[in-house]
């Protein structure tokens, strides 16, 4: 059977969606709509430079709505615009119209996601009958799916905990992400977005949904972080970071039990190699890795590249985890759904014969 696919969102990973959209066996590209001025009218194909395929890009969502496609892959940012875009869900959804997306960490485990928020767009899918999955790399999952599935290898576990590891080097990530959202180059006073409390509510779902799978009762779920400055000044992402300025970055946010980190996610960012050498890092570059203390000891590091683009890999790694898990909730009954609601989401027809 074809799904009928609108998609929203051609950015990093949005770009990656569009592509295994086109190329997914079972799903067909009914509709794309986009924010730019400048990609508004072009073909789909064109876009994300492949050959035309005759789905022309709107900025009329309404419009893409009214399609009555089977599934809306939904990649559009929400940075300012957060309360616009759940409402752009609640309108797709009450249309029958299923949703993947990566654009709602909050809703990775809906039970932690703001109760309003949550009830909405519950309302929204049972009316259409019409489900919602919120995914992706991370949040998504190499910090809730993965740690589970290799929890059942495990006489004793003492503890887990989920890494990512990156350099953002020069020209390898946008300057608005680098310097608006990691806050490379402001003052070590100035914490940014990143490690702002509400930003890191994205991953206390994952969190809990670990320890709701593991039977696990958490006392708590606590958050700290460490900036590091540059100790000279350089040029970054075609902007400058100065000495004294955040240059590199580590947060953890962790599930406690009786005053114990049981189930924790770190992250450490750099923009250069070299720095805080004493700071976890991957043995070959980039990397999640998933360690679960105990009786074995699991320590799983995971390296990933898109010809010999670090972050591109990753950003297809977002993106595929939404693809690909189209066609099993066009199969699956209404509602507001976490990845352990559905079966296992596969690479099921993208095998090269």
């Amino acid at each position: 059977m074809t799904y009928r696919v609108v998609h929203y969102g051609t950015g990093f990973a949005g770009r990656n969606a569009l592509r295994g959209i086109l190329s997914h066996p079972e799903l067909e590209l009914v509709g794309l709509v986009v924010h730019s001025d400048v990609k508004a009218g072009k073909d789909a194909g064109e876009l994300v430079g492949l050959d035309t395929v005759g789905v022309v890009a709107t900025q009329d969502i309404d419009a893409a709505i009214a399609l009555g496609a089977d599934a809306f892959s939904y990649m559009a940012t929400t940075q300012g615009r957060l309360r616009d875009a759940i409402g752009e869900l609640s309108r797709i959804l009450e249309a029958g119209t299923n949703v993947a997306t990566t654009s709602f960490g909050a809703l990775i485990h809906p039970g932690t996601a703001r109760a309003d928020v949550l009830e909405r767009l519950e309302a929204s899918a049972q009316k259409g009958g019409a489900t919602l999955l919120s995914t992706g790399i991370e949040p998504g999952f190499f910090s809730d799916y993965l740690p589970v599935i290799l929890s059942g290898c495990s006489q004793r576990i003492d503890s887990i905990r989920i890494y990512e590891l990156a350099v953002y080097e020069s020209g390898g990530q946008s300057d608005e992400v680098a310097f608006d959202i990691f806050g490379f180059g402001n003052p070590l006073e100035t914490p940014p977005p990143m490690v702002d409390p509400a930003g890191l509510r994205n991953w206390s779902g994952v969190i809990t949904s670990i320890a709701e799978q593991l039977g696990v009762a958490l006392d708590g779920i606590e958050t700290n972080f460490e900036l590091l400055p540059a100790d000279e000044g350089f040029e970054y992402q075609g902007r400058r970071i100065e000495a004294g300025t955040i240059a590199a970055l580590r947060f953890e946010i962790a599930g406690v039990v009786k005053g114990a980190t049981k189930i924790a996610v770190e992250h450490v960012t750099r923009t250069r190699e070299d720095q805080a050498p004493d700071w976890p890092r991957g043995l070959a570059g980039d990397a999640y890795r998933v360690v679960l203390d105990g009786s074995p000891r699991l320590d799983c590091e995971f390296n990933f590249r898109e010809g010999n683009d670090r972050l591109a890999g990753g950003f297809n790694i977002t993106a595929m985890r939404v693809v690909n898990a189209i066609p099993l909730l066009c199969r699956h009954q209404p509602g507001v759904v976490s990845t352990f609601d559905l079966p296992p989401v596969t690479g099921r027809g993208r095998m090269a014969l």
